[in-house]
């Protein structure tokens, strides 16, 4: 029985391919409930028609407009008010899940959120119990990276938070975006904000530990999970199986078909449970 609280935030856009592939998370893991995880899908303001066309379809009704800042909530949708895509707001990623982050972490109805991209398979189950191993509150883990001007960031792909840094971005969303000079790559803004501002460690010793792979401690904020997370994107569908421990599968975005017969064959009812190890 797992004990941790989970929001569970996808990461969505109303244009394609990712359409597809938001469609492709609703009918195979998204379709399933485990006790104590929410899914949610998050959007911008619709674009264009399409994209009003697709929101609407999504909640089985018009798709309303929010007001720059905001946040709506119709059933599992989260729709912010800034844009949908990064052509019309380049920094609209980072504005949905700072937004998002401030909601979910208000109050005390979760302990961790765990943001994906669209391409993004989630074993509920595995995710349900290496939550259940974290033991320090004040976290963000996943797959740590340094970006091209060695700027220490968690990937966007598959991201966990603790609320109380959940609620510490959302409470300076503002102050992080108007430093963020990286566009829309929402992680690298994100990994800055912490590692200077919330980790104790001193930003030229944070990276060095990366750099050569020392172990993260608590006072970096980061965590590492490597063997939680399985990059799909470049692997030929017949080499795509569950693997030991893992509980994120990271699919290309032009190949949703892939992320549902992976569905399909391992993890629909009566599929043989056939896991490999790393």
């Amino acid at each position: 029985m797992h004990s941790k609280r989970i929001a569970i935030v996808v990461l969505g856009c109303l244009s394609p391919p990712y359409d597809r592939t938001i469609e492709a998370i609703r009918q195979t893991w998204g379709a399933q409930r485990l006790s104590g995880l929410d899914i949610y899908y998050l959007y911008g303001n619709p674009v264009d028609d399409d994209g009003r066309r697709e929101l609407s379809r999504c909640l089985g009704d018009g798709a309303p407009v929010v007001e720059e800042g905001a946040i709506r909530q119709i059933g599992d949708v989260l729709i912010v008010g800034c844009a949908d895509h990064i052509t019309t707001q380049e920094d609209c990623v980072l504005r949905k899940r700072l937004r998002a982050f401030a909601y979910l972490s208000t109050g005390d109805e979760y302990d961790l959120i765990y943001t994906v991209c669209a391409t993004s398979y989630v074993d509920q189950s595995q995710l349900a119990r290496y939550a259940d191993s974290l033991i320090s509150r004040r976290l963000i883990a996943g797959a740590i990276g340094l970006d091209a001007l060695s700027t220490p960031f968690v990937s966007g792909a598959s991201m966990i938070l603790s609320v109380e840094i959940a609620r510490e971005l959302g409470a300076h969303q503002q102050e992080i975006i108007d430093g963020n000079v990286f566009g829309h790559h929402d992680d690298v803004a994100i990994g800055l904000w912490i590692a200077t501002r919330v980790s104790g460690v001193p930003l030229a010793l944070f990276v060095e530990d990366i750099e050569q792979q020392r172990p993260m401690t608590s006072e970096h904020i980061f965590v590492s999970y490597r063997e939680g997370t399985v990059d799909y994107v470049t692997v030929p569908p017949h080499d795509q199986r569950p693997i030991e421990d893992a509980f994120h599968y990271h699919f290309h975005s032009e190949r949703p078909d892939d992320m549902t017969q992976f569905h399909e064959r391992y993890y629909a009812r009566n599929a043989p449970a056939i896991v490999v190890s790393p």
